[in-house]
Order: structure tokens, then sequence, then C-alpha cells
């Protein structure tokens, strides 16, 4: 008998109210920066650790949106956070973080890892009061952006969502 689940993780997709609560991001590069805006325009007090930042994420960090930890990973990071991302490009570390994440009681989602997350980020289009969210149970996050561009495109709406490139369930 292995560890190893039978069958996929299944994810409930539902609104999660982050205003105040501590978030965050462990790594910066492309999918850590989406992540981190993602959580601040949801209202989350984002923390990024991580060595360097991108322009995009430096210039919130200047705007005092996002704080920066320049630094890497520690245990103590996750000291009093709600919910932690691991968006680096070490598939390792993104398993410890969540790990330690989980002996703390901390929500965890691993960008490179749905079956390592409980938590997911969906393909997002928000349009004034109306969010939709789209998953995939984060096996097919192109599936994701793609339908959800497809309902945009019903609902004759220009596009607004977030992460053009790959922000669906990573």
């Amino acid at each position: 008998m292995t560890d190893a689940p039978s069958h996929p993780r299944q994810f409930l997709p539902l609104g999660l109210d982050l205003q105040e609560k501590n978030c965050l991001v462990v790594g910066a590069g492309e999918v850590g920066t989406r992540k981190a805006l993602t959580l601040s325009r949801a209202g989350a007090i984002v923390t990024v650790v991580a060595p360097a930042v991108t322009a995009e994420l430096a210039a919130q960090i200047r705007a005092g949106r996002i704080r920066w930890v320049e630094d890497s990973f520690r245990k103590e990071h996750l000291c009093d956070v709600f919910l932690v991302v691991a968006a680096t490009d070490d598939d390792d570390l993104n398993a410890a973080v969540g790990r330690l994440a989980g002996q703390s009681r901390t929500l965890v989602c691993d960008a490179s890892s749905a079956e390592r997350s409980e938590v997911i980020f969906g393909a997002l289009l928000e349009q004034d009061d109306v969010t939709v969210a789209v998953f995939t149970g984060g096996r097919d996050p192109a599936r994701a952006r793609q339908t959800r561009d497809q309902i945009a495109g019903l609902l004759g709406e220009e596009k607004h969502h977030h992460g053009d490139k790959k922000d669906a369930e990573e």
C-alpha cells in the first residue's frame, strides 16, 4: 500500500475572504508574481520571500501593496500565515514548503503540483461585481484558461481576467 491517492484530488470551488489575512508567496518569478498580485487584489496582506523579484512585483512593493523579504525561504517565514503559495522553480523546495505548511496548519498551494496542494487558483474572469472561476482540478490549466476565455466571449465582455499566460490552477 502506498501513500499516493488512488484517484485525483477533488477541489471545491469556493470564495475565500482573504481580507487582512497574512499570505506568503515563496518565489517571485512569473508564477509567484501572478499569485502575489491575485492575493493582493483579494485584500490579503501579502509577503513575498525571494532573493529577487520581477519588475512588476517591485513596482507593487514600492507602492506599499506587497511586502518583500529578500531572503531564501525558512520555516520561520510561516509564522502567523493563513495561506502559503510555493511558486519557485525548485520542485523540492515547493514540496518542502508544503510539508512545513502542513505541520503549522497553514493552507498551501504548490504551484508545481495540484496533488500537493490544498488550494488551487482557478482561471479568473472579473467584471464589475461578477467573478467567474474555471477549474479543472489542477489537471489542465490550459483548458481552464481556454474555457474562461470562451465564457468571456459568450458574455460579450472585454477580457478582464488576470494572468493571461498561465494563471489557472497552479
